[in-house]
């Protein structure tokens, strides 16, 4: 896996002045980052008045605005093959969604013709943790760009990861939130689905978004008739994928400092908590709009799966955009997956961690794991 080579600043650049400085304030800064500080802010800064042209060019566009279908909501912890599910579901070109540049700058949407040329100058043209094509009108998770339009999104634990446990309860079960902000945060959520839904032509939205497993009761309240398809993979490699992805990221992101053995003991604490909480949510999803899919089943026979989400959820024909979504698999499959080396102590910490899953979906240790 290769290395995050992130510009001396910060992801909050797409943030607005306010927001910025509400992230800055739930945690604390180390000096060694106050210059990536300082240009985030500059560059803010600038964007500013393309901020306020934003607000108003939305404030019409968006009091219009419904969506022509039930959206979907691919659920599933991180390195599950969630990424793999919705770039295929989005070669549809009915498909709408959030795009690797919105994720960046939500609040620049109006103004993409210049940011947009900002970013390409420095995004790099595959994603270091596992190769996949990057681009700024690939579709994207928008966990980064929730977090850029509102304080309480769970991404932010990038920048402070010793908050992290706590951030995981503000922004998925609203704990210690005043009702203004509990508001603020339905009202932005679905103003950034909304902004999606225009930005992408297409009338199915489609939003991919691991934190969004444990935020069901969140989505319904927002969406009674949401459609969810939650993804799930062997445990084994979920965690040691996972890992080596926080690994490599957070010194990149980070504004604090942090213990870097602390990640895997974060790692089995947000797993755990993430996939009991949609286990406790998932009943309150109505009958006929929840599909769970085992991604080793899916890799086997992607397209017979893909016709059971057409028809089942999104009530479509799949025949009309099969060879489409067809293509795009077979040219995806030269993907070489990572292979993991982990001595018996690391193999066992993984067992007592994640015993209660691994039985519950009925997974041994997978070829790709390999003991010392």
């Amino acid at each position: 896996m290769g290395q995050f080579n992130i510009p001396p600043v910060s992801t909050l650049l797409g943030s607005t002045l306010p927001n910025f400085f509400r992230v800055l304030k739930q945690g604390h800064i180390d000096t060694k980052y106050y210059h990536k500080i300082l240009l985030t802010f500059l560059i803010i800064l600038i964007a500013t008045p393309f901020h306020l042209w934003e607000t108003l060019i939305f404030r019409i566009r968006l009091s219009g605005v419904r969506f022509k279908k039930p959206p979907l909501f691919i659920l599933g912890h991180w390195r599950s093959g969630t990424t793999l599910l919705h770039t295929m579901l989005c070669k549809d070109p009915d498909a709408t969604y959030v795009t690797t540049y919105q994720s960046t700058f939500p609040n620049n949407l109006a103004s993409k013709w210049l940011f947009k040329t900002f970013m390409a100058l420095e995004m790099p043209r595959r994603r270091p943790s596992d190769n996949m094509p990057l681009d700024a009108d690939l579709p994207q998770e928008e966990e980064l760009a929730f977090a850029n339009c509102q304080p309480y999104a769970f991404y932010n634990f990038f920048y402070f990861p010793s908050k992290y446990h706590s951030l995981y309860d503000k922004s998925v079960h609203h704990k210690g939130l005043k009702p203004k902000e509990i508001r603020l945060w339905y009202k932005t959520y679905d103003k950034l689905l909304k902004k999606a839904y225009i930005n992408t032509d297409g009338d199915q939205l489609i939003i991919k978004n691991p934190v969004n497993t444990a935020r069901i009761k969140h989505i319904l309240k927002l969406y009674p008739d949401a459609r969810f398809l939650y993804i799930y993979r062997n445990p084994f490699t979920v965690h040691l994928s996972t890992k080596r992805f926080l690994e490599k990221l957070l010194p990149a992101v980070t504004l604090s400092k942090f213990n870097n053995e602390c990640i895997e003991e974060m790692v089995f604490d947000i797993y755990c908590r993430l996939l009991n909480d949609y286990q406790e949510q998932k009943a309150m999803i109505p009958a006929g709009n929840l599909l769970e899919i085992k991604y080793e089943d899916f890799e086997q026979d992607p397209l017979k799966y893909m016709d059971k989400i057409y028809s089942q959820l999104l009530a479509e024909d799949f025949t009309k955009v099969r060879e489409r979504i067809k293509a795009y698999y077979i040219s995806s499959k030269s993907y070489i997956k990572n292979k993991y080396m982990i001595d018996r102590e690391s193999m066992n910490k993984i067992k007592q961690h994640l015993e209660k899953y691994i039985k519950m979906y009925d997974y041994d240790i997978p070829h790709d794991v390999i003991l010392k």
